[in-house]
């Protein structure tokens, strides 16, 4: 762009009359680049992305399971939020009455599936149950099935079921590198964890031919440094493997529990890392923004549940043990907190929101977490919801700058 023309555009800017001191030509280029757009647009791209939203919120198309068959753990770490779940498995009336419950879903065409716990893997012969009963038990088309588990407990047994009944992705964590990992994650007799549960990636890239393994890194701001430092070393190990190393910030509440503590990582600590990180190619994102659409997930989604080993029913990952959180159970298909089902299908979403509304960057934003929403907007929270890397200070100018040099090469 020359001089002359970025000074026009900032007249324009100024009294959008001057558009008319433009030639047709630059007029209709901008225009076709939607660098300009007509005075109604904006409120039609929010009623598009509303009903694109919603549209993705009331969807049948697909039901969207999370089981969790037992909520025991093998491992014992120090911060985990966890402690209060009963270790408790499930039970074969539990199990039928799972098929009964994907049976009554009749609207639907496609199961996507995850495991989770507690450990799912302590429960694997539940596990291998289900996929023998679901895959002759109902008539969906599988087509996502992921495992979220520590990595501790891959075995024969495991490798032998998840051949059979391929995964899409496992996820597992590590808490940043060896000495901390160790000191955090131990199992129930004080044993460290990690060089395990690395033999165990290993093992799952070497069996699985198009399973992905995504590991995750908790980090928060005394440890930032093993995300680099756990990320470099497997890609060193697995290079060209199908994995993908991610940083996990850890969300760690105050003392009231209405906001993060100090030892969290802010926004803009976390869109700096996020940066640097895409910019070393260490994570495979683009730093020029992209459009985002569909901003549900299970929480939001009517068609997605997350069942419990006792058949109950929560609509958010954190609520999983939790009896208050408990929405209804696939026990006779009954619903027992309306109230709270519809603050997270309803009253979590973006466009009750007006600050989300006038957001200059929401149609490269990928949401806010319904599960904070609810605490912010129903139990006197104070969390900094934004997730936008660019909308951090400074950093859409440093994106797009870097985005500019790369391609100017």
């Amino acid at each position: 762009m020359n001089v002359n023309l970025y000074e026009q555009l900032q007249a324009c800017i100024a009294d959008s009359d001057n558009i008319n001191n433009l030639d047709d030509e630059t007029v209709d280029f901008l225009y076709k680049k939607k660098i300009i757009v007509e005075k109604d647009k904006d409120d039609l791209f929010l009623l598009n992305y509303q009903y694109e939203t919603d549209r993705s919120t009331y969807s049948k198309n697909v039901l969207g399971l999370t089981i969790a068959p037992t909520l025991a753990c093998n491992f014992s770490c120090s911060y985990c939020f966890e402690e209060h779940k009963r270790k408790i498995s499930m039970d074969e009336r539990t199990e039928n009455a799972i098929i009964s419950f994907i049976n009554n879903h009749q609207e639907s065409r496609e199961l996507h599936l995850n495991w989770y716990g507690g450990e799912p893997l302590l429960a694997i012969g539940t596990i291998e149950r289900l996929l023998d009963k679901i895959t002759n038990g109902t008539t969906l088309k599988f087509t996502k099935h992921n495992l979220i588990t520590n990595g501790f407990l891959v075995n024969d047994r495991v490798i032998s079921l998840f051949k059979k009944y391929p995964l899409n992705v496992v996820q597992i964590t590590l808490d940043g590198k060896r000495e901390r990992h160790n000191l955090i994650r131990k199992t129930k007799a004080d044993l460290p964890t990690y060089d395990k549960i690395i033999d165990n990636i290993n093992r799952l890239l070497n069996e699985f031919d198009n399973t992905c393994v995504h590991v995750r890194v908790n980090i928060e701001k005394s440890n930032v440094g093993d995300y680099y430092e756990v990320a470099n070393e497997l890609r060193k190990m697995y290079d060209g493997k199908r994995l993908v190393v991610y940083p996990g910030f850890l969300r760690i509440d105050n003392e009231e529990k209405t906001a993060y503590s100090c030892r969290s990582m802010d926004r803009k600590d976390i869109a700096e890392l996020m940066f640097d990180a895409v910019n070393k190619k260490v994570i495979n994102e683009s730093l020029y923004p992209q459009l985002f659409c569909s901003k549900t997930c299970a929480a939001t989604r009517q068609c997605a549940y997350i069942v419990g080993p006792e058949g109950e029913v929560y609509k958010c990952w954190n609520d999983v043990g939790n009896p208050e959180r408990v929405v209804g159970t696939i026990h006779g298909n009954k619903i027992i907190n309306r109230t709270l089902l519809n603050k997270y299908i309803v009253g979590s979403k973006w466009y009750h929101d007006e600050a989300c509304r006038k957001c200059f960057f929401l149609p490269i934003c990928n949401g806010t977490c319904a599960w904070y929403v609810l605490r912010n907007k129903y139990e006197n929270g104070k969390y900094d919801l934004c997730t936008c890397m660019q909308k951090s200070p400074g950093m859409l100018e440093k994106c797009l700058e870097t985005y500019y040099e790369m391609n100017a090469e």
